[in-house]
């Protein structure tokens, strides 16, 4: 008590004599505020909340506020606020604008903080997207990619290939009932991905020319309209809407959607999750796209250090398991996984095995829309896919060479 007293007493007499402003002090006790954007709903959003709050309560210089951003608004949100100073200092978000944020100098590069007792503790796979000229974006906190949602009450042992897949589709398809053994929105690249790639296609070649024109993407839409047209197992036309009413109604046999699609579904339905198929045509599994979601650092704040310190905080393992049994995502720490309790997850892990990641370069912006059209030309117009793939091609390539101009 004497020792606190003295201690009191030294510390009046220095400010009485301006020594130690009261400025300096009441700054020394207050709380740097970190500001984190999400786009997260539902579980995941229960989770992320739930975490923050333990870290807001074990960390007496740090506080983070949170803030939800509707996803479909976040990344021009991000990229008009972030330049004029009124963003946050950190937010999440997936890897494939990562080239685009670092050359608009709207991210900066993690490589000063990240040391490797930090980077050891993640997969491999989600590291490697966050990674843009050589210099490190983002600390990963989960991966995402799209799976086969089975109805439990239909099937009891989900197709391990296509020819499997097409055949079990057509006992489950019938018209009249609007049921159909597969449903996806068929005319989306993103969705289309999985076969794209288990066809052997690839969007740009490892010199970053676009490689969209080859006979293996043309065979990939043309397997799209097939199973539309031919096949007859998929409705005529699929929205996002679509897909989740019809498995809720036990009216799809089976979906392909991501970790996401769960928010959506009704309590109490019998589904189960697996691998997507192996592709018949080529013996190749299906590889969708793998989305990397990173927790990536503003450029314009002003408080780097303490916003590294809940970036790292985000992505330990008692924050991820958190993440992963609350929030049901695939997270990208590799310890999390000894306390997984949803066997669900287990097959996101095994679908990572088999997936391409979005490029993330600034190339890949101008290319989802030209090649989605090609697609919906293809699928539902009946259209050529090598005319369409061709077209797609010109189109990107022109666009690309317009930009760098």
């Amino acid at each position: 008590m004497k020792m606190h007293r003295w201690i009191w007493i030294a510390t009046a007499t220095l400010v009485a004599l301006g020594i130690v402003g009261v400025p300096r002090l009441m700054a020394q006790a207050e709380k740097t505020q970190v500001v984190l954007w999400h786009a997260y709903r539902g579980d995941e959003r229960k989770a992320l909340e739930q975490v923050v709050e333990t870290f807001n309560a074990s960390h007496a210089r740090i506080d983070v506020k949170l803030l939800a951003v509707p996803f479909d608004a976040f990344p021009d949100k991000i990229t008009n606020a972030i330049p004029q100073g009124k963003g946050p200092d950190i937010f999440i978000f997936a890897h494939d604008r990562i080239g685009n944020w670092a050359e608009s100098k709207v991210i900066t590069p993690i490589d000063f903080w990240a040391d490797d007792d930090v980077l050891e503790r993640f997969m491999p796979q989600t590291m490697k997207p966050l990674t843009y000229r050589r210099k490190l974006y983002g600390l990963p906190m989960a991966f995402k990619s799209t799976v086969l949602f089975y109805n439990k009450d239909l099937i009891q042992t989900p197709p391990k290939t296509t020819d499997e897949m097409i055949a079990l589709a057509k006992k489950f398809t019938n018209k009249e009932t609007k049921s159909y053994g597969l449903v996806y929105e068929f005319a989306n690249f993103y969705m289309h991905a999985a076969w794209f790639h288990g066809f052997g296609a690839r969007v740009f070649d490892s010199d970053g020319n676009v490689t969209l024109n080859t006979p293996a993407a043309a065979a990939s839409f043309q397997f799209a309209q097939d199973l539309r047209n031919k096949y007859g197992i998929v409705p005529q036309e699929s929205t996002s809407v679509l897909v989740t009413s019809l498995f809720n109604e036990g009216k799809a046999a089976m979906v392909i959607n991501g970790p996401w699609f769960r928010a959506e579904l009704k309590e109490g339905l019998n589904y189960g999750v697996a691998p997507l198929p192996v592709v018949s045509a080529t013996n190749q599994p299906a590889r969708p796209f793998m989305g990397s979601e990173a927790v990536l650092m503003s450029a314009k704040s002003e408080h780097q250090e303490e916003a590294f310190t809940v970036m790292t905080y985000l992505t330990d393992v008692d924050a991820a398991v958190v993440r992963m049994n609350v929030g049901k995502q695939p997270v990208a720490t590799a310890a999390a996984y000894a306390s997984m309790t949803d066997p669900m997850i287990k097959v996101f892990r095994e679908q990572l095995e088999n997936s391409v990641p979005m490029p993330n370069t600034p190339q890949m912006l101008l290319v989802w829309s030209p090649v989605t059209n090609a697609l919906n030309a293809v699928v539902t117009g009946g259209s050529p896919p090598a005319r369409e793939l061709a077209k797609a091609q010109e189109e990107i390539e022109k666009n690309i060479a317009a930009a760098r101009r």
